[in-house]
């Protein structure tokens, strides 16, 4: 009965010894992966790094419990990070201590809207969307993550993201300010993750990026030199009050917490469903929603941003040999161990090389291929793609979805 209602602990009760080696291999492996990419994803939701580390521990722990799948590496992601800035800025400033709660609120209503959807067994219902929609919604998404990195990036300042047109022409204004040091460590950076990705199939470059760029920050005194650094990453989880909102902030977050349950649900459940038949085994959408959900509840508790199954981060975990969720247990555990005993390691880290990590790893998300296979084969779907790229660029993320979404009902009518 047990293992019914906590299904990943078929892969752990009992626990066969000779998986031991691959579990440990890929979990170490993802760690150096998800650290970098925890501190950079908090960068994107605008709040402190070390929300973005714990969102990597305890609500991974849980999915391992309440997941179907044995691989999926659930944690913070870029595409869900900036949908929770931007709807949580919609209300309040960011920085501020009420920003911080409503994060926290944004990634509790999340939880629960995808526990009720799981129990409700509407899981398979969300997958019937078009993938033409969600490929040129997170095309779109993507293009917005690199450009709010441009900042750090190129070492000015410029303001958040609001449309595509409007961010254009203030990057133009604020060229001739461009740190020129900042701007070689985001372009160094991006350089040597190519070098090593070409090199090896599962790439330690992040982690080697991060090294250098501390050693060079820290021994040349760059952060002197106008080379804005991350500082200090409190090594505690983060104190933030218990937030009860109005009527109308539940109501204004509410469309953003259906938006990220359902992007968080469609990204988890494609690489999950991927690698499970690929072994020749079933993922069920209904509980992988309520695993995702009880992860989400779980980081909201504990301070996080909204958490959900990373497809790079996944795959690395799959071709690192992974054999069952303990090697997701393994990750966890280390992350811990990072957030108290290495985090005081990253204060010399560049922000433009967060910024480069985070460039590199989203350029991916845009999805060249999915059009042009959409143009040779189902131009209509292809109309669906642009206009959902284009609505999602200029006009708003939340309205590009929707068009999205309309014109691929008005298709199955």
């Amino acid at each position: 009965m047990l293992l019914k209602q906590f299904p990943g602990l078929n892969n752990l009760v009992p626990y066969q010894t000779f998986n031991l080696a691959g579990d440990l291999t890929a979990g170490i492996v993802v760690t150096f992966l998800l650290l970098p990419q925890s501190m950079a994803y908090a960068m994107i939701a605008g709040v402190p790094l070390s929300m973005g580390l714990i969102a990597g521990t305890f609500p991974l722990m849980i999915y391992v419990l309440i997941g179907s799948s044995k691989y999926l590496s659930v944690g913070p992601a870029s595409v869900v990070s900036l949908l929770a800035f931007t709807g949580v800025s919609g209300v309040t400033g960011p920085g501020s201590e009420q920003f911080l709660e409503m994060m926290v609120f944004l990634v509790l209503l999340v939880g629960l809207i995808q526990l009720v959807l799981g129990l409700l067994k509407v899981g398979s219902l969300l997958g019937k969307v078009s993938r033409a929609v969600i490929g040129g919604f997170i095309s779109a998404v993507a293009i917005i993550i690199m450009l709010n990195q441009l900042s750090s990036f190129l070492g000015i300042t410029l303001p958040k993201y609001e449309n595509f047109l409007s961010f254009i022409f203030n990057l133009i204004q604020n060229l001739s300010d461009v740190n020129v040091l900042a701007t070689s460590f985001g372009i160094g950076s991006m350089i040597v993750l190519l070098l090593f990705k070409k090199r090896f199939k599962v790439s330690p470059g992040p982690f080697i990026v991060i090294v250098i760029s501390i050693l060079a920050v820290d021994f040349l005194n760059l952060n002197k030199m106008g080379v804005d650094i991350v500082g200090r990453i409190p090594h505690e989880f983060q104190e933030i009050a218990l937030f009860i909102p109005s009527s109308d902030i539940l109501i204004t977050l509410l469309p953003t917490a259906i938006i990220i349950s359902f992007i968080s649900f469609f990204e988890s459940f494609s690489v999950a469903s991927t690698l499970a038949d690929k072994e020749m085994e079933k993922i069920n959408p209904n509980q992988e929603l309520m695993g995702l959900g009880f992860a989400n509840i779980t980081g909201s508790f504990v301070g996080s941003i909204p958490v959900a199954g990373a497809i790079s981060r996944t795959a690395v975990n799959y071709q690192a040999g992974a054999r069952t969720n303990l090697s997701l247990v393994i990750t966890a555990s280390f992350m811990l161990l990072a957030i108290f005993y290495i985090t005081p390691l990253f204060y010399y880290l560049p922000q433009a090389t967060l910024a480069g990590i985070i460039i590199f790893a989203v350029w991916n998300l845009v999805n060249v291929k999915q059009l042009k296979h959409l143009l040779k084969y189902e131009p209509f779907d292809a109309v669906i793609f642009l206009m959902t790229l284009f609505a999602t660029l200029v006009v708003d993320v939340f309205v590009g979805l929707i068009i999205g979404i309309a014109l691929s009902l008005w298709k199955k009518r």
